[in-house]
């Protein structure tokens, strides 16, 4: 075996009956090059055999002034008793739009019992140029990693962002992934990138004054340090929970050292964890390229992909999109075709045991969380890794010596 890391990927080819044969492949690491290899899961040949232990998730999700509504709406749609859930709406929101969310919260029963979604009460600015941005996401995992020892992956999520799956598929199909894999749709490819953004000298007035003002960009350029190497991509990322424990607590000082100099970037959500992942020798081979969302890519970075027709979307086999309008119609649609969600209520999975009917809520009453029943989403979001999976170019590291 190579002496990096060797066979710590698996992932199946399940069918989406409760139970089903699994067939995983092992992807092998020997000397720099990548092969796939079929294996029989441990307990799967039975097609009695229970699925892996579900993972739990930390979703941050996050808006600015009037997208309470909006984030509302995101939380039921990605609602799991499993979870938990912290909703951030940042100061250029009004106060008693954070107190009309809590209210919203505090009104929906499965919410109250489980005790698994909060509000920040002293909310940060999020100026996407600036470093409040990035400020802001650690905050968040911070929160959530002192709330709760019992997730897995954190999740941050927009309030122009919505779900293409259940989170009865999302959790069937990752319970059969390692749990420190992390999903950063990044590259070292750094191009024009360098002048605009990483050498450029920006000040972002949100870290120190109590009002919003724009971000100040200076006119002199800072030489590229040469102790580690950068990279770039999507600001949207699923982390496991140890690699969100180095970032906030540090037990090296790479983490510390990376913030000081992306504090003056310009966007450095866009490259703080990747830089972070890439340089660190313990978590940069847990890296896949991808953010696991429809439309991610180094063409869609500077802005959220505009969502295509129902049908690209739900095709693609992506977890997640992003780039909705509010209260866009094609939300409606996905609510019908792949949520089975309906208006101001949360989305049915197997915990929900509550009457069916035309009228009624499913998730009015609630059992056991820890049943899932998988749709057809799981199985587009298999597909999806196993295309994902099997593209070599996302295991092409740039860990390494410069």
């Amino acid at each position: 075996m190579a002496a990096k890391r060797s066979a710590w990927l698996l992932f199946p080819l399940l069918s989406i009956s409760f139970v089903s044969l699994v067939v995983v492949v092992v992807v092998v690491r020997f000397s720099g090059q990548w092969a796939a290899r079929p294996m029989q899961f441990p307990g799967a040949a039975g097609l009695d055999d229970p699925s892996p232990p579900a993972p739990r998730i930390a979703y941050f999700i996050s808006g600015s002034d009037g997208d309470g509504h909006r984030i509302l709406r995101l939380l039921r749609a990605v609602y799991h008793p499993r979870n938990q859930y912290l909703l951030h709406l940042d100061l250029r929101a009004s106060h008693r739009q954070r107190e009309d969310l809590v209210s919203a919260v505090r009104s929906v029963d499965s919410f109250v019992a489980s005790g698994n979604v909060n509000v920040v009460g002293k909310a940060d600015y999020a100026n996407r140029e600036g470093s409040t941005a990035i400020a802001s996401v650690l905050h968040g995992a911070a929160v959530l990693l002192k709330h709760s020892k019992a997730w897995d992956w954190f999740v941050n999520l927009a309030a122009s962002d919505y779900p293409l799956i259940t989170q009865d598929d999302l959790l069937h199909v990752l319970s059969f992934l390692p749990r420190d894999i992390n999903f950063i749709q990044c590259s070292d490819k750094i191009g024009w990138k360098e002048s605009r953004r990483i050498r450029s000298i920006v000040v972002d007035p949100g870290i120190y004054l109590a009002a919003k003002r724009d971000i100040f960009i200076g006119t002199q350029k800072r030489p590229i340090p040469t102790s580690y190497r950068f990279a770039t991509g999507s600001p949207f990322v699923i982390l496991s929970r140890k690699f969100v424990q180095f970032a906030i607590l540090g037990w090296d000082n790479l983490p510390r050292t990376l913030l000081m100099y992306f504090s003056n970037m310009r966007s450095p959500q866009r490259g703080y964890f990747h830089t972070l992942a890439i340089n660190s020798k313990e978590f940069c081979d847990t890296v896949v390229a991808s953010d696991l969302r429809f439309g991610s890519g180094a063409a869609a970075e500077e802005e959220l992909p505009s969502p295509a027709d129902l049908g690209a979307m739900l095709g693609s086999g992506a977890a997640f999109a992003g780039g909705f309008r509010p209260r866009d119609s094609l939300l409606d649609r996905i609510d019908a075709a792949a949520l089975r969600r309906r208006w101001g209520r949360v989305t049915p999975g197997g915990w929900c045991v509550g009457d069916g009917g035309w009228w009624s809520d499913p998730c009015s009453a609630w059992g056991d969380a820890d049943v899932l029943r998988p749709g057809p989403g799981a199985r587009r979001f298999e597909k999806f890794l196993v295309r994902l999976m099997g593209n070599t170019s996302v295991w092409t590291s740039p860990c390494g010596p410069l």
